[in-house]
């Protein structure tokens, strides 16, 4: 099997093509993108580590949304930098609910002994940040395309 040939398939070109070319598709809405991003987004930071992807793709068919820019959003959970930065907005979020203010030490969590014995505060504050920032990006993106993008 020729690799270069499939990796040239994949180049960052010819991926932001497609993904210009989901987000200036006349078919869908503005409303349609940002939300189809947004959800991509809600569900990259809840706390369904695993999951993600299989819930993208079935809560796009449920809801009609663009199936393609959810699963684009949703895969930013997996780029290695952001792993640690997801979990700690998820426990201090947390924190804030549960406490009423922020740790100023965050225990590690990526140990699962560590992650199993704070995970309701793990949890709900992921949930509560999921839904803060899919409102967010849904506010922003929607703006953005109701500025550039008229139908």
């Amino acid at each position: 099997m020729n690799y270069k040939r499939v990796l040239d398939r994949f180049s960052i070109s010819k991926v932001r093509k497609v993904i210009v070319a989901e987000i200036t598709c006349v078919d869908n809405s503005n409303a349609t993108i940002a939300l189809s991003l947004a959800l991509g987004v809600f569900l990259a930071f809840s706390p369904a580590w695993g999951f993600q992807t299989a819930l993208a793709i079935s809560l796009a068919l449920l809801l009609r949304l663009n199936k393609v820019l959810a699963l684009i959003t949703v895969n930013i959970s997996s780029i290695p930098p952001l792993i640690p930065l997801i979990f700690i907005a998820g426990y201090q979020t947390g924190a804030l609910v549960l406490k009423g203010e922020f740790q100023k030490e965050v225990p590690d969590l990526m140990s699962l002994s560590t992650l199993g014995e704070n995970y309701l505060q793990f949890a709900l504050g992921s949930m509560v940040f999921a839904v803060l920032i899919g409102v967010i990006f849904y506010l922003v993106i929607y703006l953005i395309l109701g500025r550039y993008r008229k139908l």
